[in-house]
């Protein structure tokens, strides 16, 4: 397997690859169409000036020729003054016009045409100076003459010419929406050729992200599978350590009761024979006296311990007996009142739940007597139909809050009866009363017939 940080650099380096081809084909598709639209642009403005061009020219022609018409057929000094003006007018403009188009054609042979059409108009503009000076025809039929010999032909000429530079412009507009279509499909081209490349690149990077993030999914799933695994293992290694703790104090329980307990007992017998067969207020049956004591004090520090360890009335009486004796014995030992209430606990319970119940009620009051300082503590056991509820409250400080609840789950004495609970299939919570002092709270399932894990029980009682 290749280390994460590759996989993240590999990656990284892809993204910004596609990142960058989607940014370059956006930045290119842009300058494209901003190239073909700025030549479009300028095609067809220096179509339409070459056609304004050329219908002023052919006007202007038009309107020159009708001037000098005008000039032959009126003679008087004013109106020619007038047709004079008029006609330099035109050809000024035309002289202004030219020189300021022509430059901007790029075709030969357009500009060849130009060039032409430019001579003939010197030429036309050279017979019409014919008609205002000194050799200006005198009659009508001279001056008809004159048009149709010098005017008309050179007029003619001229819009010849103009016709085809119409033409050409056409034939060149043409060319343009030809070239135009050509930019339009090579830009097209390249859209496609670097979307393509770049859609392929980002399926390759999605492959390698999707394949990177399986393989990551595959060990995820691995090591929860044997995360779980080992939790079960340690679940069902603490029931074991339980039960093998339970069965353990039993038979020390046992032996405590029958063995050595039997022994006090009968060494206690002997010496009430040996007392009662010396003389009273001798020295020897004022020992006797003291041993016998003695023996009766061991012997009941033996039963006790023995009832520590496993009360064997919890095999023969039950739960709720059972605590009301432990509950006794506490508050003789440490001056905390102790009381028990129960509801409908007349059946026996299955023998891993009581014995589960009365350590839980064991540690709680420890926990009780060593930290909560209480005066008084109750224990409240509830049986319903599918459960068993434990309750034991004190009025004692509290769970100290700069500890809060992490603290309390670290002590040792909160796990066991946490993890004891949970062996059950059942719930712990432990927390703070509102009147003040703590409340623990079991809750066990009634129906389960066997021990589960203690953490899927706790999942499957929350």
């Amino acid at each position: 397997m290749r280390p994460p940080s590759t996989i993240r650099g590999v990656l990284a380096v892809g993204f910004i690859a596609v990142f960058a081809l989607w940014t370059f084909s956006v930045y290119e598709l842009a300058r494209g169409v901003t190239d073909v639209e700025n030549r479009v642009t300028e095609a067809r403005d220096s179509f339409i000036r070459g056609e304004r061009v050329l219908s002023t020219i052919r006007t202007s022609v038009l309107l020159g020729s009708i001037y000098l018409r005008d000039a032959l057929v009126d003679t008087g000094a004013i109106t020619r003054q007038y047709y004079r003006d008029e006609l330099n007018q035109i050809r000024g403009d035309i002289g202004q016009l030219l020189p300021a188009y022509v430059p901007g054609v790029h075709s030969p042979l357009e500009r060849q045409q130009w060039a032409l059409l430019q001579t003939e108009l010197d030429d036309y503009w050279a017979s019409t100076d014919v008609v205002f000076g000194p050799d200006m025809p005198r009659s009508s039929v001279a001056s008809a003459a004159f048009l149709r010999d010098r005017i008309v032909p050179r007029r003619d000429t001229i819009l010849r010419i103009l016709d085809r530079l119409a033409a050409l412009r056409g034939v060149a507009e043409q060319r343009h929406q030809v070239e135009t279509s050509l930019m339009y499909a090579e830009l097209r081209q390249r859209v496609v050729n670097t979307g393509g490349f770049t859609l392929l690149l980002g399926i390759f990077v999605a492959v390698l992200a999707t394949r990177h993030v399986g393989r990551l999914e595959r060990e995820i799933d691995q090591r929860r599978a044997a995360e779980v695994q080992n939790r079960l293992d340690l679940e069902r290694l603490s029931s074991r350590l339980v039960s093998a703790q339970e069965e353990e104090r039993r038979v020390i329980a046992r032996e405590l009761h029958d063995e050595v307990g039997q022994a006090l007992t009968a060494i206690k017998m002997e010496l009430g024979v040996a007392h009662r067969e010396l003389a009273a207020g001798s020295r020897g049956a004022h020992s006797l006296g003291e041993a016998r004591a003695i023996a009766e004090s061991a012997l009941q520090s033996v039963r006790d311990m023995s009832q520590l360890l496993h009360p064997s009335m919890l095999d023969d009486l039950g739960l709720p007996d059972t605590i009301e004796t432990y509950l006794r014995g506490f508050s003789k030992r440490t001056g905390v009142r102790a009381q028990l209430t129960h509801e409908r606990m007349d059946d026996r319970l299955p023998p891993d739940v009581e014995v589960g119940i009365y350590r839980i009620v064991q540690e709680a009051l420890t926990n009780v007597s060593k930290h909560a300082d209480a005066t008084s503590t109750t224990v409240r056991l509830m049986r319903r139909d599918d459960h068993l509820q434990l309750t034991i409250e004190d009025d004692g400080r509290g769970i100290a809050r700069t500890g809060g609840e992490s603290g309390v789950r670290r002590g040792i004495g909160v796990i066991g009866m946490r993890e004891r609970a949970a062996s059950l299939g059942g719930a712990f919570t432990i927390e703070n009363r509102a009147e003040g002092g703590t409340r623990v709270v079991v809750r066990l399932p009634l129906a389960a017939g066997e021990i589960l894990p203690f953490r899927t029980a706790e999942r499957r009682a929350g």
